[in-house]
């Protein structure tokens, strides 16, 4: 009976050390690395189907954000990024539903208005990722770096000085 138990033990032990292969990967991209102050900040998120067969799910979009997945904003120091806020909450926030396939080995690429949701209207350095949460694991995306530029619309041009 006690070897019984010993074979229980490596066989969970054996499967708890294997790593789980996640359904899927993300990437995501800029078109552009820097935009003007003030400006919509918007990403490409590629979600790849690694799993050996379709995926079928149902996704709310919000403010043009993709539900499905979680977005993390941090500044030049490391920290978070606070949340925008809108009037009227109360009243809710404009969305819609939509169920896509993903077939196996398929790419699904769709661009995330990321400014919608965090607050980066201000010049600086600001460090992207993506990740999709499931009750097992996480799949997180790679990290991009979006530099918001000053806008230069309230500066006033220098007069040429006479000779």
């Amino acid at each position: 009976m006690t070897a019984f138990y010993f074979y229980l033990l490596s066989v969970s032990i054996t499967l708890c050390s294997q790593l789980i292969e996640t359904p899927f990967k993300i990437a995501i991209t800029a078109e552009s690395p820097a935009v003007v102050a003030e400006s919509d900040v918007y990403i490409k998120v590629s979600l790849t189907n690694t799993a050996d067969r379709n995926v079928n799910e149902g996704v709310a979009y919000v403010r043009d954000l993709d539900s499905a997945f979680r977005f993390e904003v941090r500044d030049e120091h490391d920290k978070l990024v606070p949340k925008r806020t809108y009037p009227h909450p109360e009243l809710g926030t404009p969305g819609s539903v939509t169920f896509r396939t993903i077939a196996r080995g398929e790419t699904h690429t769709q661009e995330q208005r990321v400014s919608a949701l965090y607050d980066m209207r201000k010049p600086g350095k600001y460090k992207i990722q993506v990740w999709k949460r499931n009750p097992d694991y996480d799949i997180k995306s790679n990290v991009i770096t979006i530099t918001v530029i000053p806008n230069d619309k309230g500066s006033v041009p220098k007069a040429d000085k006479a000779p």
